[in-house]
This record gives C-alpha cells, sequence and structure tokens, in this order.
C-alpha cells in the first residue's frame, strides 16, 4: 500500500499539465493500458461479484462474463483505435468531450452526468469489493476499517499522480492477481473438488 502511495507521488511530480495528469501525456503503450482496462475489469467487481451471480444463478451467469469479453474484444478491435485517433487529434481529456464533438453540449452534459454516475456507482462496487477481500484476508480486521483504508489509499494515489499512476499500478496489480490465481487459486480449488 505505501507502494502504490509512493507510485502517486512520483507521478504528481513527474506530471508538467493536464495531459500528463488525465490523459498520461498520450504516450503510454498499448500493453499497459489494456492491462489497466483488464485489471479494472477483473478486480473486485469480477472475483466478488461473477462468483456470487455464479453461485445464485448457476451456469447461465457465466453469460455476463462471457458477454463482456466479446464487448471488450469489439471495442477493442473497432472502436478504440477510431477514438483514440480523434482523440490524439482534437486534444480531448474526457469522453464527453468527444460526445460534444459529434453533436452538441448538451449531450456532452448529459454524457458527464452519466459517466460521474456510472462511474461512481462502479468505483464504489470495486472499493467494496477489494474492502471484502481484505476483510476477509486479515483476521481482526472490520469490513468498515477495510473500506476507510482502501478508499484513501486508491484515491489518494489517484488523485496524486493521475492516469500514468492508475495504469502503472493497474499493471502490477494484474500480474499480482495472475499470479495468486495460477500459483494459489486454481490449485486449492482442484485440490477442494478432488482433484
Amino acid at each position: 500500500m505505501i507502494a502504490l502511495v509512493a507510485v502517486g507521488v512520483y507521478f504528481m511530480r513527474k506530471n508538467t499539465d493536464q495531459e500528463d495528469y488525465f490523459v498520461g501525456g498520450r504516450g503510454m503503450g498499448h500493453w499497459h493500458i489494456g492491462l489497466s482496462v483488464v485489471a479494472t475489469d477483473v478486480g473486485g467487481g469480477f472475483s466478488i461479484g461473477l462468483g456470487g451471480l455464479g453461485f445464485v444463478m448457476g451456469l447461465s451467469g457465466a453469460w455476463m462474463l462471457f458477454t463482456g469479453l466479446i464487448g471488450a474484444w469489439l471495442a477493442a478491435v473497432f472502436l478504440i483505435p477510431r477514438v483514440y485517433d480523434l482523440a490524439r487529434r482534437e486534444k480531448f481529456l474526457t469522453f464527453p468531450q468527444l460526445i460534444g464533438h459529434h453533436y452538441n453540449g448538451r449531450a456532452a452534459f448529459v454524457a458527464g452526468i452519466i459517466c460521474a454516475i456510472g462511474y461512481l456507482g462502479f468505483t464504489s462496487s470495486q472499493l467494496l469489493a477489494g474492502a471484502k477481500l481484505a476483510s476477509s484476508a486479515f483476521v481482526g480486521l472490520d469490513l468498515n476499517t477495510a473500506l476507510l483504508v482502501m478508499g484513501v489509499i486508491i484515491v489518494g494515489y489517484t488523485v496524486m499522480g493521475g492516469m500514468k499512476a492508475v495504469v502503472y499500478t493497474d499493471t502490477v496489480q494484474w500480474v499480482v492477481l495472475i499470479a495468486g490465481l495460477s500459483l494459489v487459486g486454481l490449485p486449492m480449488a482442484y485440490h477442494a473438488v478432488g482433484g
């Protein structure tokens, strides 16, 4: 957790303007951006949310994951390259600016409200899922304390370091997630079902 805050402080000192802060200077590699998106999607929301959905709905709950993967692939192949080129050319910093470019200021305003409400809910659920994982992993850590600690740290390094801090910490978190799943989660699940 100290390392996450340190990354935020590091990029806070390195950022020189709005483009550095909001869009990482438009110079981050595709691998880092891709891993950041995947780490965000596969984070607490998927690890707890889809597990719970599978428990409640059975195998039909897997359609959520399947359709989400198809949508992400279609966006990555067809939509993002076009949006990326336009955003770079027009110097957009936000999605509502893109909507405003194609429509008008009122549409951009509505898009901004939708983004704010949607990401408030998404981020809140991710923080809650992470706090649930932390409180179950550490004996004596109650959910409220875990939520407060994780919220302060995540919001702290994000606000301090901007997009680069988020993308680079997500990349590290993706590696930790895959290592934990491969080296701990899958072997334990394999053993738990009897081989």
